[in-house]
Parts: structure tokens; sequence; C-alpha cells
């Protein structure tokens, strides 16, 4: 296949840091000299400008009290300060990754050679980070208090054998056939409730998957842990015929295939999630094959919609970067697939943001965004009380205030859907990063929306908590009886203390999937 790339004028990348497909924040340490120094004095307010002028260059600045003093000073302030450029003790950001993967970093310029601030400015902004930060941040332990036993919805425990170790990492239901199909982290997909023994297997695992007429395309990620390295794949399936569309992606994680200006060919827009780069990529079919456009040159790129955002008749791309500069972004289609880029949602990089939908909360016409904020690998690995689900209200013309927020620590996904039938939107959650013990009944959580303004949602919980960490889920009518059903894959990494507290509780219980079968309609 013959794939021709083509770059925008100005190719700026904005850096990040993640896990599978997670999110981190690309702030950094140091040990601080004093905001006072040689009798020179400085005001907060300067000093705070240069915290945002420095540290928010490609990102909002996180507030320095929505994280611990500790984890600033030995985990976030030290890859910060070689972000600048600025050289602080014995860190060395190079350190843990190979000479392949240290030679694409260089080439990226994450971490520029000449500092960009003197010492005296470094100094003031740590200490003004430091002085800021609280020395721990509370466990909610009364959140559990607030949950429902789920009786809406009855649970299915789904193994798919003792001998698979592989985590799920991708759940997408086909309404056509009405089966999920399902990726595992050894490069497995399966489809059910099909026997499991109807696999295919490919090289990495399956992150994306589409069916579109008679063709089916297989994502492969390539890597999965973070890396500035580009094999992922694309996989065309036509009837009984392979072929490769599209290699060297820097670690795709969700592929939309669409024909967006209608002239009966479709494009294929892929989120190429990658690390400190990343971007949002369209093959574009010529009579020579595929042409290849960067047209959102951003790292963490993780969902996308489309949506005709500003009513003009046009296709324009909604896509979530979830780390760097995080947020959403609109894509508004001009002229033929010529894109005009928006950010019209920001969130700072501590807030992990990890999946949206839109939808039209308050039936006024336009789409508002209900955004899932949890990912918390690398630098922050800590219970987060913002952390959580957050209802973006569109006042139009596409102008979003957060209308309300319900916390879940570690958060991953949302669906929304009218799970009871009462024409309203609910939704379901999967928490990840969940905080175990405390609140690890909260790995599912059911919000029931009440339609009122004092008390809008209701929470519900497994009555039997699985302490799985689901990582991917998706919804359909699976037993065709007219309600939505759920389908959830779990992904353990062994040796973490989530995994041993799991193994404590269940036993030798093995569980990979679990079904929620919608009871509304029997």
């Amino acid at each position: 296949m013959n794939i021709k790339i083509k770059y925008p004028i100005k190719h700026i990348f904005i850096f990040g840091s993640f896990l599978l497909f997670f999110f981190v924040f690309s702030c950094s340490e140091n040990t601080g000299n004093g905001n006072q120094k040689n009798g020179t004095s400085t005001s907060n307010l300067s000093i705070a400008l240069k915290y945002q002028v420095y540290c928010g260059s490609c990102h909002l600045t996180p507030n320095p009290k929505n994280i611990t003093k500790t984890i600033w000073e030995k985990n976030v302030l030290p890859d910060m300060a070689s972000r600048l450029g600025y050289k602080f003790h014995n860190y060395n950001p190079y350190s843990r990754n190979s000479m392949e993967e240290n030679l694409l970093i260089r080439m990226r310029d994450i971490y520029p050679e000449n500092p960009m601030l003197d010492s005296l400015s470094w100094g003031q902004i740590y200490d003004y980070i430091i002085n800021m930060a609280p020395e721990s941040i509370p466990i909610d332990t009364l959140r559990i208090l607030r949950n429902f036993p789920l009786t809406q919805f009855k649970p299915e425990g789904i193994s798919l054998g003792e001998s698979n170790d592989a985590g799920i990492v991708n759940i997408v239901f086909e309404d056509r056939s009405n089966q999920f199909y399902i990726g595992d982290a050894g490069g497995g997909v399966y489809k059910w409730p099909t026997p499991f023994n109807s696999n295919l297997r490919f090289n990495s695992p399956v992150i994306s998957y589409n069916n579109i007429g008679n063709e089916q395309y297989f994502t492969e990620i390539g890597i999965m842990n973070p890396s500035e390295k580009s094999h992922g794949v694309i996989q065309r399936r036509q009837l009984q015929r392979w072929d490769t569309l599209v290699k060297n992606l820097h670690r795709p994680v969700f592929t939309e295939i669409v024909d967006l200006n209608n002239d009966g060919k479709n494009e294929i827009l892929i989120c190429e999630f990658g690390n400190y780069s990343g971007e949002l990529s369209m093959l574009v079919e010529s009579d020579n094959g595929y042409e290849k456009r960067i047209i959102l040159p951003v790292p963490g790129t993780i969902n996308l919609e489309i949506q005709d955002m500003n009513q003009d008749g046009k296709k324009d791309i909604v896509v979530l970067a979830s780390q760097g500069n995080e947020g959403i972004y609109i894509l508004y289609q001009t002229v033929d697939l010529q894109f005009k880029p928006e950010q019209v949602i920001k969130m700072g990089p501590e807030y992990g943001s990890s999946w949206f939908e839109s939808l039209d909360y308050d039936g006024d016409g336009d789409l508002d965004i209900v955004l899932a904020n949890g990912d918390n690998a690398d630098f922050t690995n800590f219970p987060k009380p913002y952390h959580g689900i957050r209802l973006f209200n569109n006042h139009g013309n596409n102008s979003f205030e957060e209308e309300w927020f319900y916390p879940i620590y570690g958060a991953t996904k949302v669906l929304a859907e009218d799970f009871d039938m009462d024409g309203d939107f609910d939704f379901a959650i999967i928490s990840y990063f969940n905080h175990y013990p405390d609140s690890s009944d909260q790995s599912f959580v059911y919000l029931e929306n009440l339609g009122s303004q004092d008390n809008f949602v209701k929470a519900y919980t497994l009555i039997k908590p699985l302490h799985e960490q689901w990582l991917v889920m998706d919804k359909g009518d699976v037993d065709q009886d007219g309600d939505v059903d759920l389908l959830l894959g779990s992904f353990v990494v062994p040796s973490s203390k989530d995994y041993i507290y799991q193994l404590n509780k269940k036993g030798s219980e093995k569980i990979n999937l679990l079904f929620l079968e919608n009871q509304l309609i029997n």
C-alpha cells in the first residue's frame, strides 16, 4: 500500500508522558534555593507569573495544591527542570531508556541542552510550588456510603481460560453481528457470545476495531509501554483477503473510518497516542494509494467523534488529547478536508483525562461533553479527589462550562446512555486506577440520572465487587431484548499492590470479562 505523509507547515509537538493509553503531566522537580537571594525579593505575583510562563508554555500549569509536597519534590519537579533545560543535581531523564529510545527523544528535543531559565528563577518557582503544596491529601473513606446496591444489571463473570493471562485492552460492540469484539494484550481477538475458540492472533495488541461494509480494520498499537518508537499498523480484511494498510504508526489507540467530505471515499482518522510526541492523523485515499496528513500534532489523542459542531453542514472532528495540553479540541472542517482546530475545554495535566462522549444532556439542541478524568500512572500515582466525571454544558457556539462533577478515584471511561429508558442520560463508569481497599467497590459505578437540580444522580455499585481493574468497556443490546447491556474487560498488572490485594480477596478465581445484563426488560 502506497502511503505518502503530508505534514502541516508548523509541526509543533506538545509533550507529556504515559502508561498504556493513560497519560500524566509533563512537569518536574528540583531542590529550591529560596525565593530571596542576595537581598533580592520577588513578589508572589511575579513568581506565579514566572510559573505560568515557564511551566505553562505547553499545557495548563498544575495547581500546586493538587499534588503532595513529596511527589512534587521527588517525581514531578526533577523532570520539569530537565524539560526546561535546567540541570539539577544528578537527575538524568535518559537513565531509564534504551539507546534507541533516547535517540528518538533527543531528536524531538524533549529535554533542551541549553537552559530556558536561570538558577534564581528556578529557585523561585521551586519554592513557590513547595510552599503551596500540601503535606498530604486525605483519602475520602466516606465515598462508599453514598452508593446503593446495583440491581438493574445482572453480573456474569467470564473467563478466557486459566491459561490466558493477557489482560483485556479493547472491547467494541458490533451492531451488525450483535457481538462484542475483544482484544487482549497478547494480540488475540475474540468474539462474544461466540465461543472463545474462534479467534484471531496479531503481532501486537489490537486496540481499535472497525467494520465498514465488507471490510474489517484491526489497529495494532505496536508497543504497549510508553515509547517514541512507531511500530503500530492497521490491518484490513476484505472477505478472506488480508493486507497491511499502513505501518509505522506511533502507538495508535483509536481509529475512525468515515467519509468526511461526502465524495464516496472513506477517510481513516487515527489517534496516534504516542508518548512525548503524538498526533491525530488522517489517511486520504487517492489514485496512488493513501496520503497521510497530520491534522492535530499533539500527543495523547485517545478518542474522537464525528459531529457537525457549528451546524454548517460539514463534518467536524471532536477529539480528546489526554496528555500534555489536555482537553477537548474541535477541528472544524472549513473546505474539503481542511480543518481549523480550536481547544474548547482545557484541563490541567494532573487531571488525567481518559475518555469523552458528546450528548445533548439538557435537550437544547447543541452537544454537551461528558469527560472522564482519572489516569493515575507515571509521576503522580496517588488517589486524587478531583478525579471523576465532569459534565460540560454547551452554552452555544461551543462555549463549554463545567456544570457538575461526580468524584470517582481513577475514573477511566464513561458511557452515556438512557439505560433505564426514562428519557434522560445515565452514565456507566469504570475506574482502572481505583483506590484499594478504601473504595474498591467503585471499580464500576452506575449513575442514574434523577433529573433534579439538588440531587442530580444516584450512584450504584456491584453488590459483590469482583475487585478487578476494569480497563475497557462498551455497551450494546447483546441479548436483543430492547435494553442496553454492558461488557467490561479486566487488565491486572501482576505484582502490583492492587493485584496482590485482589488475589487475597478472590482466591483462585479468574475473571477476564464481566457481562452486566440489563434487567429492565425481561
